[in-house]
């Protein structure tokens, strides 16, 4: 989408910012919505809690530098909007997806806030004064090799199984582009976590939060949401209360409700 078009979709009713088969979601109650499509990989609630689990300076006088791996349709930046008034970028490789961000951004009118670029993460070159302090990502979680069955949609399984981006490729480019102390925000699936901490640790990251997100209460943990430190040093790992999803009626959890609501 270039600038001109974009200036011209922000003067237009909220319908002419969908395409076919696309849709409106309302990720929370404070008004964040998610331009999506049934033809393309959506959202999961492992977006939204990984969101929620960044701890976004607020204080900060300085510019914070942050970038969203594996942005798809935007939904983490997006939420992030309400933590923070600094700048936010995503880079994700699917550009149907980038293009949904983009509206997504003039949907909620942080399009001056919030930028999106299509783009291999692996080919990004970061500016040259410009060192991150905050990377999160929701990578791919099924190696090609041991997938059972690899979605139909070439959309769904790149954003589900390492095909373009493995796990080392992604640490790697993580630690290239952060400062030294800079964060890595991560959530990922609990039986990957062996490869996972030997990634990290490869790259030379320290575990610093760990955080087990279980469906349903007595459920075993189906989510990880991790706080990892570039060259951050080994200082202990704070493992924090589980999050629970779901009672066991199916609504969803006091915690879970306020994540919702934006409320913590």
């Amino acid at each position: 989408m270039t600038d001109k078009a974009q200036e011209e979709l922000v003067m237009k009713p909220v319908d002419s910012l969908l395409m076919d088969d696309e849709r409106i979601d309302r990720l929370s109650e404070d008004g964040v919505c998610l331009i999506q499509s049934s033809s393309y990989f959506t959202m999961s609630i492992d977006a939204v809690l990984l969101a929620d689990f960044i701890d976004f300076p607020t204080q900060s006088h300085r510019q914070v530098h942050y970038l969203d791996f594996c942005t798809g349709n935007g939904v983490i930046p997006l939420l992030l909007t309400r933590k923070t008034k600094q700048p936010l970028l995503g880079i994700d490789i699917q550009g149907a997806l980038i293009d949904m961000a983009k509206r997504s951004a003039i949907l909620n009118d942080v399009q001056n806030q919030v930028t999106f670029i299509e783009q291999d993460i692996l080919n990004y070159q970061r500016p040259r004064d410009v060192l991150y302090d905050i990377i999160s990502c929701n990578p791919p979680y099924f190696i090609v090799d041991d997938s059972r069955e690899v979605h139909q949609r070439s959309s769904h399984a790149i954003a589900r199984h390492e095909i373009y981006l493995t796990m080392d490729q992604w640490v790697s480019k993580a630690k290239s582009l952060l400062k030294t102390k800079g964060k890595l925000y991560i959530v990922h699936r609990p039986n990957r976590l062996d490869d996972l901490f030997e990634a990290l640790n490869a790259h030379q990251f320290s575990i610093h939060r760990l955080k087990f997100i279980y469906p349903k209460p007595e459920s075993q943990a189906n989510a990880v949401l991790i706080e990892a430190i570039a060259q951050g040093g080994r200082r202990g790992v704070k493992v924090e209360s589980p999050l629970i999803v779901h009672n066991l009626d199916n609504t969803y959890t006091k915690e879970m409700l306020a994540i919702y609501r934006g409320e913590k």
